[in-house]
């Protein structure tokens, strides 16, 4: 149980992390963007990050591509 309670606890360090990086992201081809959830392994040594993107289907993509291209930097500052 305890286990459990770290897992979750990182978990939404994380979101908050990870929602202010990409927040900071100078990239202007992302729009608005939510992360909706946070996966983490049981041994915290992997992270799928959940996103929520808004706007037309041409602003969807462009963003997307955007936050591909910064996975490195949310990566190593995460």
């Amino acid at each position: 149980m305890a286990g459990q309670q770290r897992v979750d606890r990182v978990r939404e360090e994380i979101k908050k992390e990870a929602s202010e990086i990409i927040r900071r992201l100078k990239d202007p081809r992302i729009g608005f963007v939510t992360i909706t959830d946070v996966e983490v392994s049981g041994d915290l040594r992997h992270v799928r990050i959940f996103v929520s993107v808004y706007g037309s289907e041409e602003e969807k993509q462009s963003t997307m591509a955007g936050l591909k291209r910064a996975e490195g930097h949310v990566r190593t500052e995460i």
